[in-house]
């Protein structure tokens, strides 16, 4: 199977030749052009021969000038429709562009997304949420600004090339663990905006990344995707034996994020081995639950590549 083959076969519970295997990093790019984003995951890409371009997506949401606070109506409503000029989504759509180009066709590119709600507290301060219920009729015209300025995205992102995309969301995340929400908030400002990003990107193929840990997953899990993908190493999350049991769509992850940087090369094949015993070796894709960190040593990586070819 070529990459593509073996991807498609993976997220739509067909025969595979191996399950498909991926990692990804931060590359610190925020104030890079696209050209030289690019260059880095082409890097990244042909030294470890991943099955997948999971393509990172450093840059943040443009903010209001000037703009430091969330804590008044005032502040909420600064947050307009922005178009695909705005450098944030340019230097991102370029260097799909320039993938697909060095790529070629049979190596699927999956983009980076993160749901309305973060996109605006991530670059704000997550603590600043908090005010967000405060004022919930200038939060609805501020997440439903940023919900429309994300779908053209999407539709931008899929002409440049995009096969995929990778919606990272906390709309899981129980109040009191990081990043957590009650389930009033996730209902009323968080899922309606997370469903109009995932039908944007109906006809692609939807990776719902749930993050972080503390989770409750039936606010999830009836959202429209193809592939599952969280930290199911962490403690008390679910294993992939657990989601295997609770989902028949494609499952992503298998590897600590957390430990791979430090993990002897035996144990990470032991971890491999595990992972797919758990997930089987249909409808998986093996990956970290999340970011690796920018240290991770080649040799690591290499072993992850290498166990996954078989002898």
């Amino acid at each position: 199977m070529n990459r593509r083959e073996r991807f498609h076969a993976a997220v739509e519970g067909r025969p595979v030749d191996r399950p498909p295997v991926t990692a990804w990093v931060h590359f610190l790019s925020d104030h890079l052009p696209g050209a030289r984003t690019a260059e880095l995951h082409l890097e990244f890409l042909r030294e470890y021969d991943w099955d997948i371009a999971k393509v990172m997506n450093d840059y943040r949401y443009p903010l209001p000038a000037g703009l430091e606070r969330l804590d008044t109506a005032e502040a909420m409503r600064r947050f307009k429709r922005l178009t695909l000029n705005e450098r944030s989504f340019a230097e991102q759509l370029d260097a799909i562009a320039r993938l697909r180009r060095e790529l070629g066709p049979d190596w699927p590119i999956v983009d980076t997304l993160f749901d309305p709600y973060q996109q605006v507290v991530r670059n704000v301060g997550f603590v600043q949420g908090r005010d967000i219920p405060r004022h919930p009729q200038a939060a609805a015209e501020m997440l439903e600004a940023v919900t429309e300025t994300l779908c053209e995205y999407v539709r931008a992102s899929r002409a440049a090339g995009a096969d995929g995309f990778f919606l990272s969301v906390n709309t899981a995340i129980r109040a009191g663990f990081p990043r957590g929400v009650d389930d009033a908030i996730a209902r009323d400002f968080q899922r309606p905006y997370d469903l109009r990003l995932l039908k944007a990107a109906e006809g692609s193929v939807r990776v719902l990344h749930v993050h972080g840990v503390g989770l409750d997953l039936d606010r999830v899990l009836d959202y429209p995707f193809e592939v599952l993908s969280l930290s199911d190493r962490l403690q008390g999350n679910p294993s992939l034996a657990d989601l295997r049991a609770r989902t028949g769509r494609c499952l992503m992850g298998g590897l600590n994020e957390n430990t791979i940087q430090e993990k002897p090369l035996p144990e990470l094949r032991d971890e491999i081995d595990d992972a797919i015993r758990q997930a089987g070796r249909e409808r998986f894709i093996l990956s970290p639950g999340c970011t690796v960190p920018s240290f991770t040593p080649q040799r690591t990586l290499r072993c992850l590549r290498e166990t996954t070819r078989g002898p």
